[in-house]
Protein backbone atom coordinates (compact mmCIF):
# COMPACT_ATOMS: atom_id res chain seq x y z
CA UNK A 1 0.00 0.00 0.00
CA UNK A 2 1.30 3.46 -0.91
CA UNK A 3 1.99 5.84 1.96
CA UNK A 4 1.67 8.84 -0.32
CA UNK A 5 -1.29 9.71 -2.47
CA UNK A 6 -0.42 10.51 -6.09
CA UNK A 7 -1.70 13.69 -7.68
CA UNK A 8 -5.15 13.10 -9.20
CA UNK A 9 -5.74 13.48 -12.91
CA UNK A 10 -2.34 12.18 -13.98
CA UNK A 11 -2.50 9.45 -16.65
CA UNK A 12 -0.84 6.09 -16.15
CA UNK A 13 2.50 6.36 -17.94
CA UNK A 14 2.31 4.06 -20.94
CA UNK A 15 1.30 3.65 -24.60
CA UNK A 16 -0.88 6.40 -26.01
CA UNK A 17 0.10 9.02 -23.42
CA UNK A 18 1.73 12.21 -24.69
CA UNK A 19 4.21 13.91 -22.32
CA UNK A 20 6.03 17.22 -22.79
CA UNK A 21 9.26 17.92 -20.87
CA UNK A 22 10.37 21.49 -20.14
CA UNK A 23 14.17 21.50 -19.86
CA UNK A 24 14.40 18.05 -21.39
CA UNK A 25 18.19 18.17 -21.75
CA UNK A 26 18.81 18.04 -18.01
CA UNK A 27 20.36 14.82 -16.81
CA UNK A 28 17.41 13.91 -14.58
CA UNK A 29 14.71 15.04 -17.00
CA UNK A 30 16.26 13.25 -19.98
CA UNK A 31 16.38 9.96 -18.07
CA UNK A 32 12.69 10.17 -17.22
CA UNK A 33 11.91 11.07 -20.84
CA UNK A 34 13.86 8.06 -22.05
CA UNK A 35 11.96 5.65 -19.82
CA UNK A 36 8.66 7.21 -20.89
CA UNK A 37 9.68 6.70 -24.52
CA UNK A 38 10.55 3.07 -23.84
CA UNK A 39 7.16 2.63 -22.14
CA UNK A 40 5.50 3.65 -25.39
CA UNK A 41 4.69 7.29 -24.66
CA UNK A 42 4.87 10.08 -27.20
CA UNK A 43 7.57 12.45 -25.90
CA UNK A 44 8.21 16.07 -26.81
CA UNK A 45 10.59 18.46 -25.14
CA UNK A 46 12.45 21.73 -25.34
CA UNK A 47 15.60 23.17 -23.83
CA UNK A 48 17.87 26.19 -24.17
CA UNK A 49 20.42 24.14 -26.09
CA UNK A 50 20.82 20.69 -27.56
CA UNK A 51 23.22 18.22 -25.98
CA UNK A 52 24.10 14.55 -25.96
CA UNK A 53 20.96 13.71 -23.99
CA UNK A 54 18.62 15.45 -26.43
CA UNK A 55 20.36 13.78 -29.36
CA UNK A 56 19.80 10.34 -27.83
CA UNK A 57 16.15 11.15 -27.20
CA UNK A 58 15.69 12.36 -30.78
CA UNK A 59 17.25 9.15 -32.06
CA UNK A 60 14.75 7.25 -29.91
CA UNK A 61 11.78 9.02 -31.50
CA UNK A 62 11.23 12.08 -29.30
CA UNK A 63 10.48 15.49 -30.80
CA UNK A 64 13.00 17.97 -29.39
CA UNK A 65 13.25 21.72 -30.08
CA UNK A 66 15.55 24.54 -28.94
CA UNK A 67 14.23 27.46 -26.89
CA UNK A 68 10.79 28.04 -25.41
CA UNK A 69 8.27 26.08 -27.48
CA UNK A 70 4.73 26.62 -26.14
CA UNK A 71 3.21 25.17 -29.33
CA UNK A 72 4.81 21.80 -28.53
CA UNK A 73 2.62 21.61 -25.44
CA UNK A 74 -0.53 21.40 -27.55
CA UNK A 75 -1.90 17.85 -27.57
CA UNK A 76 0.00 16.73 -24.48
CA UNK A 77 -1.64 14.77 -21.69
CA UNK A 78 0.99 15.82 -19.17
CA UNK A 79 3.72 18.46 -18.81
CA UNK A 80 6.79 17.84 -16.66
CA UNK A 81 9.14 20.54 -15.39
CA UNK A 82 12.07 20.84 -13.01
CA UNK A 83 12.05 23.07 -9.96
CA UNK A 84 14.31 25.52 -11.81
CA UNK A 85 11.52 26.24 -14.33
CA UNK A 86 9.46 29.17 -13.11
CA UNK A 87 5.67 29.43 -13.26
CA UNK A 88 5.88 32.19 -15.87
CA UNK A 89 7.78 30.00 -18.36
CA UNK A 90 5.89 30.15 -21.71
CA UNK A 91 5.40 26.37 -21.82
CA UNK A 92 4.01 26.22 -18.28
CA UNK A 93 1.71 29.14 -19.07
CA UNK A 94 0.47 27.36 -22.21
CA UNK A 95 -0.19 24.18 -20.27
CA UNK A 96 -2.22 26.11 -17.69
CA UNK A 97 -4.15 27.87 -20.46
CA UNK A 98 -5.03 24.51 -22.04
CA UNK A 99 -5.85 22.83 -18.72
CA UNK A 100 -3.05 20.28 -19.10
CA UNK A 101 -1.76 18.96 -15.76
CA UNK A 102 1.85 19.95 -15.01
CA UNK A 103 4.00 18.24 -12.40
CA UNK A 104 7.56 18.40 -11.12
CA UNK A 105 10.21 15.96 -12.22
CA UNK A 106 10.14 14.23 -8.82
CA UNK A 107 6.40 13.77 -9.05
CA UNK A 108 6.79 11.98 -12.37
CA UNK A 109 9.27 9.59 -10.75
CA UNK A 110 6.62 8.82 -8.12
CA UNK A 111 4.10 8.02 -10.86
CA UNK A 112 6.59 5.91 -12.84
CA UNK A 113 7.42 3.82 -9.78
CA UNK A 114 3.86 3.53 -8.41
CA UNK A 115 3.76 -0.22 -9.13
CA UNK A 116 7.49 -0.94 -8.77
CA UNK A 117 9.76 -1.82 -5.86
CA UNK A 118 11.83 1.36 -5.71
CA UNK A 119 15.46 1.03 -4.64
CA UNK A 120 16.04 4.71 -3.91
CA UNK A 121 19.44 6.31 -3.36
CA UNK A 122 19.51 9.60 -1.45
CA UNK A 123 22.15 11.81 0.15
CA UNK A 124 23.97 15.09 -0.23
CA UNK A 125 26.83 13.44 -2.15
CA UNK A 126 27.47 10.16 -3.92
CA UNK A 127 23.95 9.46 -5.17
CA UNK A 128 24.84 9.03 -8.83
CA UNK A 129 27.84 6.79 -8.23
CA UNK A 130 26.03 4.67 -5.63
CA UNK A 131 22.91 4.20 -7.76
CA UNK A 132 25.08 3.31 -10.76
CA UNK A 133 26.99 0.75 -8.71
CA UNK A 134 23.77 -0.67 -7.28
CA UNK A 135 22.37 -1.02 -10.81
CA UNK A 136 25.34 -3.08 -11.99
CA UNK A 137 25.45 -5.14 -8.80
CA UNK A 138 21.80 -6.23 -8.86
CA UNK A 139 21.90 -6.86 -12.62
CA UNK A 140 24.85 -9.19 -12.10
CA UNK A 141 22.81 -10.95 -9.40
CA UNK A 142 19.97 -11.66 -11.82
CA UNK A 143 17.62 -8.70 -11.54
CA UNK A 144 16.56 -6.59 -14.51
CA UNK A 145 15.55 -3.28 -12.94
CA UNK A 146 14.45 -0.07 -14.54
CA UNK A 147 17.33 2.37 -13.99
CA UNK A 148 17.17 6.16 -13.56
CA UNK A 149 20.49 7.86 -12.84
CA UNK A 150 21.79 11.40 -12.49
CA UNK A 151 24.69 10.66 -14.81
CA UNK A 152 25.62 8.54 -17.80
CA UNK A 153 26.71 4.97 -17.07
CA UNK A 154 28.55 3.53 -20.09
CA UNK A 155 27.57 -0.02 -19.09
CA UNK A 156 23.92 0.73 -19.91
CA UNK A 157 24.52 3.21 -22.72
CA UNK A 158 23.18 6.29 -20.95
CA UNK A 159 21.44 7.55 -17.84
CA UNK A 160 18.29 5.41 -17.94
CA UNK A 161 17.03 2.01 -18.99
CA UNK A 162 13.65 0.30 -18.90
CA UNK A 163 13.84 -3.04 -17.12
CA UNK A 164 11.57 -6.08 -17.24
CA UNK A 165 11.05 -6.91 -13.56
CA UNK A 166 9.40 -5.23 -10.57
CA UNK A 167 12.46 -3.32 -9.39
CA UNK A 168 13.60 0.23 -10.13
CA UNK A 169 16.96 1.69 -9.11
CA UNK A 170 16.65 5.46 -8.96
CA UNK A 171 18.67 8.39 -7.75
CA UNK A 172 16.27 10.51 -5.71
CA UNK A 173 16.33 14.28 -5.42
CA UNK A 174 16.26 16.00 -2.06
CA UNK A 175 16.97 19.47 -3.49
CA UNK A 176 13.30 20.45 -3.76
CA UNK A 177 11.84 17.95 -1.30
CA UNK A 178 10.27 15.85 -4.05
CA UNK A 179 11.89 12.65 -2.79
CA UNK A 180 9.24 12.73 -0.06
CA UNK A 181 6.62 11.88 -2.69
CA UNK A 182 8.25 8.49 -3.20
CA UNK A 183 7.54 5.17 -1.51
CA UNK A 184 10.89 3.37 -1.49
CA UNK A 185 11.05 -0.38 -0.99
CA UNK A 186 14.71 0.11 -0.03
CA UNK A 187 16.70 3.25 0.68
CA UNK A 188 20.42 3.88 0.65
CA UNK A 189 21.36 7.20 2.23
CA UNK A 190 24.99 8.16 1.71
CA UNK A 191 25.23 11.27 3.90
CA UNK A 192 23.35 14.35 5.11
CA UNK A 193 25.02 17.76 4.98
CA UNK A 194 23.98 21.39 4.73
CA UNK A 195 23.02 21.90 1.11
CA UNK A 196 19.87 23.17 -0.63
CA UNK A 197 19.09 25.36 2.34
CA UNK A 198 17.51 27.85 -0.08
CA UNK A 199 14.64 25.32 -0.17
CA UNK A 200 14.66 23.99 3.40
CA UNK A 201 15.58 27.17 5.25
CA UNK A 202 17.76 25.45 7.85
CA UNK A 203 19.69 22.26 8.48
CA UNK A 204 17.07 20.97 10.94
CA UNK A 205 14.37 20.96 8.26
CA UNK A 206 16.73 19.22 5.86
CA UNK A 207 17.46 16.50 8.43
CA UNK A 208 13.76 16.05 9.09
CA UNK A 209 13.19 15.49 5.38
CA UNK A 210 15.80 12.73 5.31
CA UNK A 211 14.29 11.22 8.45
CA UNK A 212 10.90 11.10 6.75
CA UNK A 213 12.38 9.58 3.59
CA UNK A 214 14.10 6.82 5.56
CA UNK A 215 10.94 6.24 7.55
CA UNK A 216 9.04 5.42 4.35
CA UNK A 217 10.94 2.12 4.20
CA UNK A 218 9.02 -0.34 6.33
CA UNK A 219 11.62 -3.09 6.73
CA UNK A 220 14.59 -2.06 8.93
CA UNK A 221 16.94 -4.35 6.98
CA UNK A 222 16.26 -2.28 3.87
CA UNK A 223 17.30 1.04 5.46
CA UNK A 224 20.93 1.18 4.32
CA UNK A 225 22.61 4.15 6.00
CA UNK A 226 26.23 5.29 6.01
CA UNK A 227 27.70 5.13 9.51
CA UNK A 228 30.67 7.31 8.51
CA UNK A 229 28.52 10.44 8.25
CA UNK A 230 28.08 11.84 11.79
CA UNK A 231 24.92 13.78 10.89
CA UNK A 232 23.25 10.78 9.30
CA UNK A 233 24.32 8.25 11.93
CA UNK A 234 23.11 10.49 14.78
CA UNK A 235 19.82 11.07 12.95
CA UNK A 236 19.37 7.34 12.41
CA UNK A 237 20.10 6.34 16.01
CA UNK A 238 17.87 9.08 17.39
CA UNK A 239 14.88 8.22 15.18
CA UNK A 240 15.27 4.52 14.39
CA UNK A 241 17.37 3.11 17.23
CA UNK A 242 19.06 0.07 15.74
CA UNK A 243 16.38 -0.53 13.09
CA UNK A 244 18.67 0.10 10.12
CA UNK A 245 21.80 -1.33 8.48
CA UNK A 246 24.88 0.87 9.00
CA UNK A 247 27.74 0.55 6.52
CA UNK A 248 31.13 2.21 6.18
CA UNK A 249 34.71 2.05 7.38
CA UNK A 250 33.99 2.91 11.03
CA UNK A 251 33.45 0.34 13.75
CA UNK A 252 29.75 1.23 13.78
CA UNK A 253 29.26 -0.46 10.42
CA UNK A 254 27.46 -3.82 10.26
CA UNK A 255 28.82 -3.96 6.71
CA UNK A 256 32.34 -2.66 7.21
CA UNK A 257 35.36 -2.14 4.96
CA UNK A 258 38.79 -2.83 6.46
CA UNK A 259 42.35 -3.32 5.17
CA UNK A 260 41.85 -0.64 2.53
CA UNK A 261 44.07 -0.96 -0.54
CA UNK A 262 44.29 2.09 -2.82
CA UNK A 263 46.13 2.24 -6.14
CA UNK A 264 46.16 4.61 -9.12
CA UNK A 265 43.41 2.81 -11.02
CA UNK A 266 41.57 0.81 -8.38
CA UNK A 267 40.35 0.72 -4.78
CA UNK A 268 39.73 -2.36 -2.66
CA UNK A 269 39.00 -3.52 0.87
CA UNK A 270 38.08 -6.59 2.87
CA UNK A 271 34.44 -6.66 3.94
CA UNK A 272 33.32 -7.67 7.41
CA UNK A 273 29.68 -8.53 8.07
CA UNK A 274 28.87 -8.18 11.78
CA UNK A 275 32.60 -8.37 12.46
CA UNK A 276 33.25 -11.57 10.50
CA UNK A 277 35.33 -11.68 7.28
CA UNK A 278 32.99 -12.13 4.31
CA UNK A 279 34.47 -10.94 1.02
CA UNK A 280 36.98 -8.80 -0.83
CA UNK A 281 35.48 -5.81 -2.63
CA UNK A 282 37.34 -4.20 -5.54
CA UNK A 283 36.33 -1.45 -7.95
CA UNK A 284 38.28 -0.15 -10.93
CA UNK A 285 38.25 3.53 -9.95
CA UNK A 286 40.32 5.53 -7.45
CA UNK A 287 38.95 7.09 -4.28
CA UNK A 288 37.98 6.12 -0.75
CA UNK A 289 34.61 7.80 -1.33
CA UNK A 290 34.03 5.55 -4.34
CA UNK A 291 34.82 2.49 -2.21
CA UNK A 292 32.41 3.73 0.45
CA UNK A 293 29.67 4.04 -2.18
CA UNK A 294 30.39 0.48 -3.31
CA UNK A 295 29.98 -0.74 0.27
CA UNK A 296 26.55 0.84 0.37
CA UNK A 297 25.53 -0.82 -2.88
CA UNK A 298 26.85 -4.17 -1.63
CA UNK A 299 24.93 -3.83 1.64
CA UNK A 300 21.74 -3.02 -0.28
CA UNK A 301 22.12 -6.07 -2.51
CA UNK A 302 22.62 -8.33 0.50
CA UNK A 303 19.48 -6.93 2.12
CA UNK A 304 17.53 -8.06 -0.96
CA UNK A 305 18.82 -11.61 -0.48
CA UNK A 306 21.11 -11.52 -3.52
CA UNK A 307 24.30 -13.54 -3.90
CA UNK A 308 27.37 -11.81 -2.45
CA UNK A 309 29.61 -13.24 -5.18
CA UNK A 310 27.32 -11.95 -7.92
CA UNK A 311 27.08 -8.52 -6.31
CA UNK A 312 30.87 -8.29 -6.10
CA UNK A 313 31.16 -9.31 -9.74
CA UNK A 314 28.77 -6.54 -10.75
CA UNK A 315 30.65 -3.95 -8.70
CA UNK A 316 33.91 -5.01 -10.35
CA UNK A 317 32.31 -4.06 -13.68
CA UNK A 318 31.97 -0.46 -12.58
CA UNK A 319 34.54 1.67 -14.38
CA UNK A 320 33.00 5.06 -13.67
CA UNK A 321 30.13 7.34 -14.54
CA UNK A 322 30.41 10.35 -16.80
CA UNK A 323 31.42 13.49 -14.91
CA UNK A 324 32.42 11.49 -11.83
CA UNK A 325 36.23 11.48 -11.91
CA UNK A 326 35.97 10.82 -15.64
CA UNK A 327 39.36 10.69 -17.38
CA UNK A 328 38.81 12.58 -20.63
CA UNK A 329 42.21 12.23 -22.29
CA UNK A 330 45.66 13.77 -22.65
CA UNK A 331 46.45 17.34 -23.69
CA UNK A 332 50.05 18.51 -24.07
CA UNK A 333 51.16 15.51 -22.02
CA UNK A 334 48.78 16.34 -19.16
CA UNK A 335 45.79 14.20 -18.13
CA UNK A 336 42.42 15.97 -18.07
CA UNK A 337 39.72 14.74 -15.66
CA UNK A 338 36.12 15.93 -15.30
CA UNK A 339 34.18 15.75 -12.03
CA UNK A 340 30.77 17.07 -11.02
CA UNK A 341 31.79 17.82 -7.42
CA UNK A 342 30.39 21.17 -6.24
CA UNK A 343 30.13 20.89 -2.44
CA UNK A 344 33.18 21.31 -0.16
CA UNK A 345 32.93 17.75 1.18
CA UNK A 346 32.70 16.34 -2.35
CA UNK A 347 35.68 18.46 -3.39
CA UNK A 348 37.83 17.23 -0.52
CA UNK A 349 36.98 13.59 -1.29
CA UNK A 350 37.67 14.06 -5.00
CA UNK A 351 41.01 15.73 -4.29
CA UNK A 352 42.05 12.71 -2.21
CA UNK A 353 41.24 10.55 -5.22
CA UNK A 354 43.21 12.96 -7.42
CA UNK A 355 46.29 12.55 -5.25
CA UNK A 356 45.78 8.77 -5.34
CA UNK A 357 45.66 8.90 -9.15
CA UNK A 358 48.18 11.59 -10.08
CA UNK A 359 51.89 10.95 -10.54
CA UNK A 360 52.73 14.62 -11.12
CA UNK A 361 51.43 18.05 -10.18
CA UNK A 362 47.76 18.36 -9.23
CA UNK A 363 45.99 21.27 -10.93
CA UNK A 364 42.32 22.09 -10.27
CA UNK A 365 39.94 24.24 -12.28
CA UNK A 366 36.92 25.09 -10.13
CA UNK A 367 33.67 26.77 -11.11
CA UNK A 368 31.42 27.40 -8.07
CA UNK A 369 27.79 26.37 -8.62
CA UNK A 370 24.95 28.66 -7.46
CA UNK A 371 25.23 31.90 -5.51
CA UNK A 372 23.20 30.44 -2.66
CA UNK A 373 25.54 27.48 -2.13
CA UNK A 374 28.67 29.62 -2.42
CA UNK A 375 27.24 32.07 0.13
CA UNK A 376 26.12 29.39 2.62
CA UNK A 377 29.38 27.43 2.46
CA UNK A 378 31.84 30.25 1.79
CA UNK A 379 34.35 29.40 4.52
CA UNK A 380 34.15 25.68 3.74
CA UNK A 381 34.96 26.33 0.08
CA UNK A 382 37.88 28.52 1.10
CA UNK A 383 39.50 25.62 2.95
CA UNK A 384 38.57 22.76 0.63
CA UNK A 385 41.53 22.89 -1.77
CA UNK A 386 44.45 22.19 0.57
CA UNK A 387 47.48 20.60 -1.07
CA UNK A 388 46.61 21.58 -4.64
CA UNK A 389 49.61 22.79 -6.66
CA UNK A 390 47.57 25.25 -8.70
CA UNK A 391 43.93 26.32 -8.43
CA UNK A 392 42.29 28.15 -11.33
CA UNK A 393 39.09 29.76 -10.07
CA UNK A 394 36.32 30.70 -12.49
CA UNK A 395 33.26 32.83 -11.72
CA UNK A 396 30.09 31.37 -10.23
CA UNK A 397 27.74 29.38 -12.48
CA UNK A 398 24.34 30.79 -11.59
CA UNK A 399 22.12 27.80 -12.52
CA UNK A 400 19.33 30.31 -12.99
CA UNK A 401 19.79 32.12 -9.66
CA UNK A 402 19.95 35.87 -9.29
CA UNK A 403 23.35 37.23 -8.15
CA UNK A 404 23.83 37.98 -4.46
CA UNK A 405 25.64 41.11 -3.39
CA UNK A 406 29.21 40.38 -2.37
CA UNK A 407 29.04 36.70 -3.37
CA UNK A 408 31.64 36.28 -6.11
CA UNK A 409 34.46 33.93 -6.96
CA UNK A 410 36.85 36.87 -6.85
CA UNK A 411 35.96 37.42 -3.19
CA UNK A 412 36.36 33.70 -2.53
CA UNK A 413 39.82 33.93 -4.09
CA UNK A 414 41.01 36.22 -1.29
CA UNK A 415 39.99 33.68 1.36
CA UNK A 416 41.36 30.46 -0.17
CA UNK A 417 44.21 28.92 1.81
CA UNK A 418 46.42 25.86 1.70
CA UNK A 419 47.03 26.13 -2.06
CA UNK A 420 50.46 26.72 -3.59
CA UNK A 421 49.15 29.09 -6.26
CA UNK A 422 45.74 30.52 -7.22
CA UNK A 423 44.74 32.15 -10.53
CA UNK A 424 41.47 34.02 -11.05
CA UNK A 425 40.01 33.31 -14.50
CA UNK A 426 36.41 34.58 -14.54
CA UNK A 427 35.33 33.38 -18.00
CA UNK A 428 35.78 30.07 -19.80
CA UNK A 429 38.07 31.86 -22.24
CA UNK A 430 40.20 33.11 -19.34
CA UNK A 431 40.38 29.55 -17.97
CA UNK A 432 41.63 28.23 -21.30
CA UNK A 433 44.27 30.97 -21.50
CA UNK A 434 45.45 30.24 -17.96
CA UNK A 435 45.77 26.52 -18.71
CA UNK A 436 47.78 27.22 -21.83
CA UNK A 437 50.18 29.28 -19.72
CA UNK A 438 50.41 26.96 -16.72
CA UNK A 439 50.05 23.29 -17.75
CA UNK A 440 53.16 21.13 -18.05
CA UNK A 441 53.61 17.60 -19.32
CA UNK A 442 52.96 15.12 -16.52
CA UNK A 443 50.36 17.30 -14.79
CA UNK A 444 46.89 16.07 -13.90
CA UNK A 445 44.19 18.70 -14.39
CA UNK A 446 40.86 18.23 -12.61
CA UNK A 447 37.84 20.23 -13.82
CA UNK A 448 35.44 20.59 -10.89
CA UNK A 449 31.87 21.87 -10.91
CA UNK A 450 28.26 21.14 -11.79
CA UNK A 451 28.07 23.88 -14.43
CA UNK A 452 29.75 24.09 -17.83
CA UNK A 453 33.42 24.25 -16.84
CA UNK A 454 34.11 20.93 -18.59
CA UNK A 455 33.48 22.65 -21.93
CA UNK A 456 37.02 24.02 -21.63
CA UNK A 457 38.45 20.51 -21.31
CA UNK A 458 36.57 19.25 -24.35
CA UNK A 459 37.63 22.32 -26.34
CA UNK A 460 41.29 21.73 -25.51
CA UNK A 461 41.09 18.06 -26.44
CA UNK A 462 39.32 18.88 -29.69
CA UNK A 463 41.96 21.42 -30.71
CA UNK A 464 44.79 19.24 -29.51
CA UNK A 465 47.31 22.06 -29.18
Amino acid sequence: MRKHELEPGIPVIGPGVSIHFIGVGGIGMSGLARVCLERGCRVTGADARLNRQTELLSEGGATIRVGAQPDLVVGSDLVVYSSAVRAEHPERLRAAELGIPAIRRGSLLAHLTRDLALLGVAGTHGKTTTSAMLSLAVRAAGLDPTILLGGELPNIGGNALLGSDRYCVAETDESDGSFLELDPHLAIVTNVEDDHLEHYGDILSLREAFRDFIGCVEAPERRILCADCPNLYALARRNFGTDFVPYGFSEAGDIRGVEIDLARDRSACRVLIHGKPAARLEIRVPGMHMLLNALGAFAAGLSLGLSADSLLKGLAEYHGTRRRFEVLGDWRGATLIDDYGHHPTEIEATLRALRQYSEGRCLVVFQPHRYSRTDQLFDEFAGAFGGVDLLILSEIYSAGEEPREGVTAKRLLSRIHGVASVVYAPTLGDVEEALREQVLAGDTVLFLGAGDINRVAYRLLERGI
